[in-house]
């Protein structure tokens, strides 16, 4: 994350977006390869290895600092007595702090922590981290979703790096022209299987970050396969169950990197 303003990612939209014609001409793992990258710079670039971000999520507020490769997470919510605990998520590792004081947490809580903290910010940020050594991306091809060409691509894991989750499934279009992620679906394969569809609304650009939220679906009754979900959305087979809307959020440079534990 280098500087955030207008950088010369803007000046070079044509060639990006030739470049992302170019990639979805040629399939392939280096076409496909070439898709999310042009993605994650139509979203805004490296601009996300440098990045200070604050905001709330369903009146939750969120706090994360990038910094090459150094990062910290964290939200703040209440325990039981109301008292404000931060949970946090940092390359030392993860818990909580409560009146300034770090604590522990038993790998049980440290899971669910890491669930609810990284999945808000995996999800709000997409398409970055897509190009993360674990990913494995495939192409699925030209598809027409409300009479606009996308390109469909199917993401999965490698089980090393891949975290607890690494067998979900995610499938993304991505607008063939302007090279934003406008639709994703999703298979959590957990222990009780969750399917969605998202459409991105509200798109805005604020510190040079391309960001959006989204209007998140599910098909009743559930759907088999998640890259039949343009499929259903088209033939209005969809039932909207609830928004994912990143509020008051401010995009900003950090002076450095987050502080150690």
């Amino acid at each position: 994350m280098k500087t955030i303003g207008l950088p010369r990612r803007l000046v070079l939209a044509g060639a990006l977006l030739a470049g992302l014609a170019a990639a979805c001409q040629t399939g392939g793992g280096e076409g496909v390869a070439g898709i999310v990258a042009a993605s994650i710079e139509r979203h805004g670039g490296d601009g996300f290895d440098r990045v200070h971000l604050t905001w709330d999520f369903r009146g939750v507020p969120f706090e994360v600092i990038r910094y090459d490769g150094q990062f910290r997470y964290q939200r703040t919510v209440e325990d039981s007595l109301g008292t404000p605990v931060v949970e946090v998520m940092q390359n030392e590792g993860s818990w909580i702090e409560v009146a300034g004081q770090d604590r522990e947490v038993d790998a049980q809580a440290r899971a669910r922590l890491e669930t609810a903290v990284n999945s808000v910010v995996y999800f709000g940020f997409l398409p970055f981290r897509l190009d993360d050594p674990p990913v494995r991306a495939a192409d699925l091809g030209m598809q027409e979703v409300a009479g606009e060409p996308y390109r469909k691509v199917e993401i999965t894991f490698e089980q090393e790096g891949g975290g607890p989750d690494w067998e979900d499934r995610f499938i993304y279009w991505f607008h063939e022209a302007d090279g934003t992620l406008d639709y994703l679906a999703y298979r959590e394969a957990a222990d009780v299987e969750t399917t969605r569809f998202r459409r991105a609304v509200n798109r805005r650009e604020i510190g040079g970050l391309l960001v959006q939220d989204y209007e998140n679906y599910t098909a009743d009754p559930d759907v088999g396969d998640v890259a039949d979900y343009d499929r259903l959305f088209e033939a209005g087979a969809l039932r909207l169950v609830s928004m994912v809307e990143f509020d008051n959020l401010a995009v900003r440079v950090p002076a450095g990197p987050p502080p150690p534990r």
